[in-house]
């Protein structure tokens, strides 16, 4: 029996066992607005009830973060996918709360980065943006096929941007792993390697609007031409993998070569950590 023949028995069997179960996201963001405009909404914050105003533009300045209690902090960067960053002592007291105001700020402005990104585009670049997201039903056009609805259109865009970055950093927690490590001069995929591909595919699937990079590595020892092919066969064996589960035109794949090391030196070591293929979603 042939490796691609037992691959394939080995990815059907795991993929009836495989868990597709992925938290659901919340709505919009928690966001701050100014005391005289009027949209706010309540929320359950440390078990008590606090009035937040929710920011159209989703930014939030510092001095705001600031004025909030510990529990709304923790509240927003759980909104804001931050999960990963909240530090808490045995009794729950955040500790790192300048670390999380700079996260939500810094988390706000990738938003605005996507929204000037997106305003730069001309219509017919922002209806294909839309159509790739899924969100063909967000368009909509005049009697002479033009689009008649530009910024209700960014602000779907800029919206599924942030859901997209939330749903990765969810999903980033309860990952096995976003790397394969791989044998000397080997593409092989394992059984551990299929398991955690089941894991990227399933997630995949519940979030249509995810695409993946996926970056292969090699070590130092072969020619840089050869590292570069071989980092390329990594990858590509990867996505033979996703590509049972019919995932092939939301993935590009991209070597390195021995270009971009974990670790340098010439020892077992650091080769081991090189021999990688990297999961990037964007």
């Amino acid at each position: 029996m042939s490796k691609k023949i037992l691959l394939l028995s080995s990815v059907i069997f795991l993929s009836s066992c495989a868990t597709t179960n992925i938290s659901e996201l919340g709505d919009k963001f928690l966001d701050l607005i100014n005391p005289s405009d009027a949209a706010t909404e309540e929320a359950v914050l440390g078990g008590e009830e606090t009035l937040v105003a929710m920011d159209q533009t989703g930014g939030f300045t510092i001095d705001e973060l600031e004025a909030l209690s510990n529990d709304e902090l923790i509240a927003i960067a759980q909104e804001k996918g931050l999960e990963d960053l909240i530090l808490l002592d045995e009794d729950g007291n955040l500790l790192n709360r300048d670390q999380i105001i700079n996260a939500i700020v810094e988390s706000a402005a990738l938003l605005e980065s996507k929204s000037d990104e997106l305003e730069s585009m001309s219509d017919d670049e922002l209806i294909e943006v839309a159509v790739a997201k899924g969100l063909s039903e967000e368009i909509v056009l005049d009697a002479d096929g033009n689009l008649a609805n530009r910024d209700e259109l960014i602000e779907a865009l800029v919206e599924n941007a942030a859901a997209t970055e939330a749903a990765i950093s969810e999903f980033g927690n309860n990952a096995d792993s976003f790397t394969l490590y791989f044998a000397y001069d080997d593409t092989e995929i394992d059984e551990v390697a299929t398991r955690i591909i089941i894991q990227h595919a399933n997630f995949m699937q519940s979030n249509p609007s995810v695409n993946l990079r996926l970056e292969g590595h090699a070590d130092e020892r072969g020619t840089r031409e050869y590292n570069l092919a071989l980092g390329e066969n990594r990858a590509l064996s990867v996505k033979e993998v996703l590509g049972l589960y019919n995932l092939d035109d939301r993935i590009i794949v991209v070597s390195y070569g021995e270009e971009q090391p974990i670790l340098t030196g010439s020892n077992e070591e650091a080769w081991e950590k090189n021999r990688r293929v990297e999961f990037v979603y964007y």
